[in-house]
């Protein structure tokens, strides 16, 4: 699994130098459309990049792939996330961030086996770093640089729930629990977000972040985040239930530094 880990890493690599960063800071208005909404960004570099890695990771595994923007075209191919194997794909998470400029974006790959992630990628190409996860293995960062290795360690800032550093949404809760939800999320002084799930993920897997919480889940997403930061040591699980997160699935999601606080937010946020 080594060889698999360092070839997909390999692809990362070759679609951020071919294909991301030459349009970093230099697209063109008509490189840039609207999906959902006004501010739900896709690029050429997206869907150029989701190409690339569709086409040679089913060279490397021959199962279904699941991307963001195959599955804005295609919704049905969702449902794939839950084969027996099957990759995900976010070609650029944090397009909004990449098209005004800003550093903090990411590509993010994930293995699944019948809907559990097994193996987790989010390579960032500015700072040239890979973080890995593998199933029951541990999180670790990789510099392209250095070929350093580094073991991820998740834990809390703080002991405050108020001023715990992370992010929520409420995208696809339903009112008036929506409503609820987002007034006591405004309330929390330590709340922030990066524009980016995976920059977040990293930071909580490298105990730099307390949480993150998210009103509706999809696999592109929340297969890497939610292997990287179980195997940092983080607590992650869907918010009404508690059960694991399934790629298939959806709903309300989060992840925290510990259970403990997994369990802290969960009653002060979302009860």
């Amino acid at each position: 699994m080594l060889e698999l880990r360092e070839q997909v890493r390999a692809l990362l690599q070759e679609a951020a130098t071919s294909i991301i960063m030459p349009r970093f800071r230099n697209l063109h208005a008509d490189e840039v459309a609207t999906k959902t909404s006004a501010t739900d960004l896709v690029t050429i570099a997206d869907r150029e990049a989701e190409i690339f890695l569709t086409e040679r990771l089913s060279r490397l595994i021959d199962a279904p792939v699941v991307g963001e923007e195959a599955c804005s075209d295609h919704p049905a191919l969702r449902s794939q996330a839950g084969a027996e194997c099957a990759w995900t794909i976010d070609p650029i998470d944090g397009t909004n961030n990449f098209v005004k400029g800003r550093e903090r974006f990411c590509t993010m790959v994930a293995l699944v086996a019948h809907g559990v992630p097994t193996h987790s990628w989010i390579y960032q190409p500015l700072t040239h770093c890979l973080y890995y996860a593998k199933q029951g293995e541990g999180a670790v960062v990789i510099d392209d640089a250095t070929e350093s290795q580094t073991a991820l360690v998740a834990h809390p800032t703080a002991n405050d729930v108020d001023v715990m550093i992370g992010s929520g949404n409420t995208l696809g809760v339903q009112e008036p629990r929506k409503s609820i939800i987002a007034d006591k999320l405004r309330g929390l002084s330590g709340r922030r977000f990066p524009g980016s799930a995976g920059i977040q993920a990293v930071r909580i897997a490298s105990g730099d972040e307390d949480y993150m919480m998210h009103g509706n889940c999809t696999p592109w997403d929340h297969a890497p985040i939610d292997l990287l930061c179980r195997e940092a040591g983080a607590h992650a699980a869907m918010i009404d239930t508690g059960d694991a997160f399934h790629a298939a699935g959806a709903g309300p999601f989060m992840v925290a530094a510990s259970q403990d606080l997994w369990h802290d937010m969960a009653e002060t946020i979302w009860r």
